[in-house]
Parts: structure tokens; sequence; C-alpha cells
């Protein structure tokens, strides 16, 4: 078994390494994979954003044998989950690992997209005083990491 995992801001590639000394496997970045993994069954660990799980795709034309996905977000509800599974076509075994966020990691496009967001959720807060978006205002303001060995649980308990 390969972990192959796909990272923006280290997230996904701190999981993929917590999980590759749980189980004793090797882990590799979907970037540097090639070959690596062909015929053997793999976990695909992957950010979020916008509903996409990142080189989700990508992964699935590399690797014919996906045995579990892991998806690495800030928030997931099962609702959440079940339009993840749709929108991105996971037939696997699907896991949601709570992320870090932290403006100052992101680049480019990412940044730009979530200074927006940010943007946007504080207009929202002067309209209303709706607590998720205060809740939310705080995350992006304040950044968060909720990358923890604990969250690996259900994984690890579904591959052993």
């Amino acid at each position: 078994m390969t972990i192959i995992y796909s990272t923006n801001t280290g997230s996904t590639e701190r999981y993929a390494k917590m999980l590759s000394e749980k189980l004793s496997c090797p882990m590799v970045s979907i970037s540097k994979a090639g070959d690596t993994a062909k015929d053997e069954e793999v976990i695909f660990m992957s950010w979020v954003m916008s509903g996409t799980l990142q080189d989700y795709r990508k992964a699935k034309e590399m690797f014919g044998n996906i045995k579990a996905v892991c998806a690495v977000g800030m928030f997931s509800t099962e609702e959440k989950l079940s339009e993840l599974r749709e929108k991105n076509g996971i037939s696997e075994e699907l896991f949601f690992l709570q992320g870090a966020f932290d403006m100052k990691k992101l680049t480019g496009m990412y940044k730009m997209l979530m200074g927006m967001a940010m943007k946007m959720i504080k207009a929202k807060l002067k309209e209303s005083a709706d607590p998720k978006a205060k809740e939310l205002s705080d995350r992006f303001e304040e950044g968060i990491d909720l990358v923890k060995e604990e969250n690996l649980s259900k994984v690890i308990e579904y591959l052993s």
C-alpha cells in the first residue's frame, strides 16, 4: 500500500506523513509518483477547494487501485461530504480530515480567491449577527490548525 498525496499549504502532507508512520507504508506526492504505485493499493489524500478534491481525477487515471480517499479541508458535514462525493465522482471509501488555514501560506490565485471570500464574509457579518459567518471570519483572519493525529482514527480503523 502507498499513500499518494496532493498538498497546497502542507496540511495534507502532514496527514500523509502521520498515516505513513502509523501504517508503515511509503508516501509520495502525486507530482513525483509516476508509476510508483501503478499496480498496488493506494490511499489518495488531497485538499479541497470550492468543493473540488484537487488532483482526484489525475489520481484515478494514474492509479487503478485506490482503496480510500481522504479529503482535507476546513469544514465538513455529512451533507458536504455527500456533495464532495457527488461533485467529484468519488466511488471509494471517503474520509474528511480537518486541515489548517493560514492566509500567509497561500499564493497566487488561491490567495486572491480567499481574499475575496474574506471580504464577502465580513460584508455578511455587517448585515447580520450570523454566528457562523463570525466563526468563519475569525478562522480566516487568525488562521487555524486542526491537523491532529487522532483525526486519522477512522481511516486507520478502515484500513486495518
